[in-house]
């Protein structure tokens, strides 16, 4: 097995665009693409659920994953979002990304008992994909035990990343740092990036403010813990809307990349509440906000 990529930094989970004929917008794709290879990113994740994934076709999932090996072009790993409820389709999701290309792959297990979750676990490590990466979210009826996932990581010698998401992140993080040790690497997402930094996160994987987010990362691992906590600060009333808004946050992620010049509409497929004037002024307003820090940021020393 080749050594895991090491992926310290900021992994971008793309939303993915959309025409106005609803079509996968490749063009605003690859901007994107070039955009956060520009700001500093250590790799691509997707499809993903920032991507909407549950309304891509199969060609549609392929076509984003292409479209991002593409533009990488080896220079970023590209992990392949293979998660599907349906076991012989999450494998095939797998297989064909591996061909394609990607260096890793991604799949959310549903967990219900753990003879279960063991052999789709093994399963997909048959695969032998340069690094599986299992996410971790709060969907099934229990949560998934971290006794359990470090066991997996010692068996399925692939298995050597964990995207913890779940409600109790921060927490589940130290456990699995103290029942898996350094050899299984953490990425995870949420408005808590300094606390996740401070608990050991190996990788963290936003869709939007990848040069802030690069920017607090490289301060916090220089030392500079209070810099990259102010330069947080700073950042949370665009947090905190998406916090309290998850319902249309797609909308939102939207309006900021058409805002930033990157999405050539703002479409979403899911079938989510259409905003209010008071969220579509809100959203204005935020995103007017993100590009003036995000220009602040970029006038900064690191």
């Amino acid at each position: 097995m080749p050594p895991t990529p090491a992926l310290d930094g900021i992994i971008a989970v793309p939303a993915t665009p959309f025409t106005e004929d609803n079509r996968v917008d490749v063009e605003s794709l690859r901007r994107y693409a070039r955009r956060f290879l520009e700001k500093g990113a250590v790799g691509f994740l997707a499809p993903a659920v920032a991507g909407e994934v549950e309304t891509l076709s199969e060609a549609e999932r392929e076509q984003v994953v292409t479209t991002l090996l593409e533009e990488s072009a080896g220079r970023v790993p590209v992990i392949g979002g293979a998660t599907d409820p349906d076991p012989a389709t999450r494998l095939k999701h797998a297989r064909r990304f591996l061909a394609l290309g990607c260096t890793g792959v991604l799949a959310y297990v549903r967990y219900e008992d753990d003879a279960s979750y063991a052999a789709a676990i093994h399963e997909l490590g048959r695969l032998a994909p340069p690094f599986l990466m299992i996410q971790d979210m709060d969907l099934g009826p229990r949560p998934l035990p971290v006794p359990l996932l470090a066991r997996l990581h010692r068996e399925v010698p692939c298995l050597t990343w964990a995207k913890v998401e779940t409600g109790d992140r921060g927490r589940k993080i130290t456990a699995l740092r103290e029942a898996a040790g350094p050899t299984l690497k953490i990425g995870t997402a949420g408005p808590d990036v300094i606390e996740l930094l401070d608990r050991g996160a190996d990788a963290y994987l936003p869709t939007l403010y990848l040069d802030i987010y690069d920017r607090i990362w490289r301060r916090h691992r220089a030392g500079r813990r209070e810099e990259a906590s102010d330069l947080h600060r700073r950042l949370l009333p665009c947090l905190s809307f998406m916090a309290t808004h998850q319902k249309i946050q797609w909308h939102f992620t939207k309006a900021l990349l058409h805002a930033e010049g990157i999405f050539a509409t703002t479409r979403v497929r899911l079938p989510i509440p259409a905003l209010d004037p008071y969220e579509q002024r809100l959203i204005g307003e935020l995103s007017d906000y993100a590009l003036a820090l995000s220009r602040r940021v970029a006038a900064e020393r690191a």
